[in-house]
C-alpha cells in the first residue's frame, strides 16, 4: 500500500482530480488547506500593510494551496493516477506554482474505506476457497 500526497497550487482542478481519483477506483481522499513556507516567508519580509495584502491577493498570492493525501492499494493504482492529474495540471508538473506530488509507502492501516474493502474482499476469498473446497 502507498500513500499518494498532491500539493496543489491550482486548486481550481481540485474537483476535477477528486472526480478523477474516484474514476480510478481509488477509495477515498483527504484534503486538508496548506500553505508553502515561501508564502509565509514573504510575508514576513515584507511590511505587510494594507494595501500590499490587497495587491498580493488579486495577484493570487493570497490563497492557499490544497493538499490531497490518498491510501491506495496497488502501486499501478498510484502511477495511473499520478499521470492523470499531471494531465489535468496541464501535462508538467515541473513548471513552476503546478505543485508537487510524492508517495510513501504504508505499512500498516486501521480504518478508512480501503480497510474496509479489502477486508470484504478477504472474507469473499475465504467464502469462495469453502464453497469449491466442499462441492469440489
Amino acid at each position: 500500500m502507498y500513500v499518494l500526497f498532491i500539493v496543489l497550487n491550482e486548486v481550481e482542478y481540485l474537483t476535477d482530480i477528486l472526480v478523477k481519483m474516484k474514476d480510478l477506483g481509488l477509495r477515498g481522499a483527504t484534503v486538508i488547506d496548506s500553505m508553502g513556507s515561501k508564502k509565509i516567508l514573504n510575508k514576513q519580509t515584507h511590511n505587510m500593510s494594507f494595501i500590499y495584502g490587497i495587491a498580493k491577493a488579486l495577484e493570487g498570492e493570497g490563497r492557499s494551496n490544497k493538499t490531497i493525501f490518498s491510501v491506495i492499494e496497488r502501486k499501478e493504482q498510484v502511477e495511473k493516477a499520478m499521470d492523470a492529474i499531471e494531465k489535468i495540471l496541464g501535462g508538467d508538473m515541473k513548471k513552476p506554482n503546478k505543485g508537487i506530488m510524492f508517495v510513501l509507502p504504508v505499512t500498516h492501516l486501521r480504518g478508512g474505506e480501503l480497510e474496509r474493502h479489502i477486508e470484504s474482499r478477504e472474507r469473499k476469498n475465504i467464502l469462495k476457497k469453502e464453497y469449491e473446497s466442499e462441492y469440489y
